[in-house]
C-alpha cells in the first residue's frame, strides 16, 4: 500500500505541470541518452594534470568531486573518509550536494537532516518507475503549507557556506533561511517549466539553518548543493542509493548531466557494481554497453574531469559452499572484469576495490579482523575507511602528487 500511495505521489506531483496524464508520468519511456561522441574531447594526462593542478592551489581554488554509488556509498563512511583525508590536505571546501530531506538508511558523514513529522513525503528511484527523478535519485515532495528542513552540522564548526537548492516549480515560490545565526534571508524560486534547477545561492550561511519553502502546488526539491563561502577547497558530493545499480541513472529526468554541470565537478567516481554481481542472470553484454554509454556521456557533459571507476568490494553470497568460486556472487569476476575494460578502453581510471581487499573470498579476513560486517558484504567503519586510504593512495600516485 506504502508503495502504491508513492507512485500516486509522484505522479501526481508530475502532473501539475502542464500536459501530463497520471500514466504517462509513471510509466513514462525510458530518458533518451545524450548523443556519444565518437573521439575523447580531452586526454586522460591532460584531466589528470589539471586536477593535480587545482589541488595543488586549493588554498584558493574550488576542487569538486562527485561520487555515484550503491549502499557503499549512502552510509558515506566510504566516501566520507575520502572527503576527510583530502580536506584535511587540501582544504575544507564545503558539504557538497545532499538529498532535501533524511532518507532512511542513508547518512551522511557531515550533515544531519531533520524535519517535523507529515511536513514532507520521500519518494526513491531506488523503487519508483519514472524518468522524472532529478540528480541523485531522491524527490521531496511538501505535504504542509510551509514546510521547513533543518541542515545541522555533524560536528560543529564557524564555517560559512552558500546554499542552493536543486528544485522544480510549475509557478514561482520562495525559500527562506532562518534560526541560528542568521539573519533571515529569501531566495526566489523561478517557475522551471518542468525542469530541475538549481536556485540561487543563499549567502554566509552557518549551520545549524531552517530552510522553509513557500510553495505553490507542483513545487518539490530534490537536493541541497552546500558550499564553502570561501569558493575554495575540496567539496566531495556521496550520491548514493541502498540497492542500486548503474542503471537508476536511467530513472533521473533526461539531462540531469546538465544538473550535474553545475556542480563544476573535477573528478567523477562511479562506485556500483556489488548489486550487478549478485544478479545471477546478470546480461553481461547490456551491462557493459550500458557502462561505455555512461563514461562517454560524462566524458561529452564533462571533457575536463577526470573519471574514476571504483570496482565492487569483495563480497560473499553462499556462505555454505565449500570452494570460494560457489560462495563468491556469481557474477562478480565479469563485473570486474568489464569494468576494467571499459576503463581501459575509454582512458579513463580504475580501482580495483576487491584485488586491494586480497582478492576472492578476502572479506572473510576483512571480517575476522573486524573490517567487514556480518553479511560479509558491507565493511565496518574501520574497514571503509582502510579501503578509503587504498583509494587516497592510488588516487595521488595517478595525479603525481606523492
Amino acid at each position: 500500500m506504502r508503495r502504491a500511495h508513492n507512485i500516486l505521489v509522484l505522479a501526481a506531483l508530475i502532473c501539475a505541470l502542464p500536459g501530463c496524464s497520471p500514466v504517462a508520468a509513471v510509466n513514462a519511456p525510458a530518458a533518451r541518452p545524450l548523443a556519444v561522441q565518437q573521439k575523447a574531447t580531452g586526454s586522460r594526462d591532460g584531466n589528470l594534470a589539471v586536477l593535480a593542478g587545482k589541488l595543488r592551489t586549493s588554498s584558493r581554488t574550488p576542487v569538486n568531486i562527485v561520487q555515484f554509488g550503491d549502499s557503499h556509498t549512502a552510509a558515506d563512511l566510504f566516501s566520507g573518509e575520502m572527503r576527510r583525508l583530502l580536506q584535511s590536505q587540501y582544504g575544507d571546501g564545503g558539504i557538497g550536494f545532499v538529498a532535501a530531506t533524511p532518507v532512511p538508511g542513508t547518512r551522511y558523514d557531515n550533515l544531519i537532516l531533520k524535519t517535523a513529522r507529515r511536513q514532507w513525503e520521500l519518494v526513491s528511484a531506488r523503487n519508483q518507475q519514472s524518468t522524472q527523478f532529478p540528480l541523485g535519485g531522491y524527490l521531496s515532495v511538501p505535504l504542509a503549507a510551509n514546510p521547513s528542513v533543518r541542515l545541522e552540522a555533524r560536528e560543529p564548526s564557524a564555517q560559512r557556506y552558500r546554499i542552493s537548492a536543486l528544485y522544480q516549480a510549475r509557478e514561482n515560490s520562495s525559500l527562506t533561511a532562518r534560526g541560528g545565526q542568521n539573519a533571515a534571508r529569501r531566495v526566489m524560486l523561478a517557475a522551471s517549466n518542468g525542469q530541475w534547477r538549481f536556485s540561487p545561492p543563499l549567502n554566509s550561511i552557518s549551520l545549524p539553518v531552517d530552510m522553509s519553502l513557500n510553495a505553490h502546488p507542483g513545487t518539490v526539491l530534490g537536493g541541497w548543493y552546500i558550499q564553502g563561502q570561501k569558493n575554495a577547497g575540496v567539496t566531495y558530493s556521496a550520491l548514493g542509493i541502498n540497492g542500486a545499480r548503474l542503471e537508476v541513472q536511467d530513472k533521473w529526468q533526461a539531462g540531469w548531466q546538465e544538473n550535474l554541470k553545475a556542480l563544476r565537478p573535477d573528478l567523477i567516481i562511479l562506485a556500483y557494481g556489488t548489486n550487478e554481481a549478485f544478479d545471477n542472470t546478470l546480461d553481461m553484454a547490456k551491462y557493459r554497453d550500458q557502462l561505455r554509454r555512461t563514461v562517454a556521456q560524462l566524458k561529452r557533459v564533462q571533457p575536463r574531469a577526470v573519471i574514476l571507476l571504483v570496482g565492487p568490494s569483495d563480497s560473499i553470497k553462499q556462505r555454505g559452499a565449500r570452494t570460494c568460486a560457489t560462495r563468491r556472487p556469481q557474477s562478480l569476476p565479469q563485473v570486474v572484469q568489464i569494468q576494467r575494460q571499459v576503463a581501459r578502453q575509454a582512458n579513463v581510471l580504475f580501482w580495483d576495490w576487491q584485488a586491494y581487499m586480497g582478492g576472492e573470498c578476502s572479506i572473510a579476513r576483512w571480517q575476522a579482523e573486524g573490517l567487514a560486517r556480518g553479511d560479509l558484504v558491507h565493511l565496518t567503519a574501520d574497514g571503509y575507511r582502510k579501503s578509503a586510504s587504498g583509494l587516497y593512495d592510488y588516487l595521488r600516485g595517478q595525479l603525481g602528487l606523492r
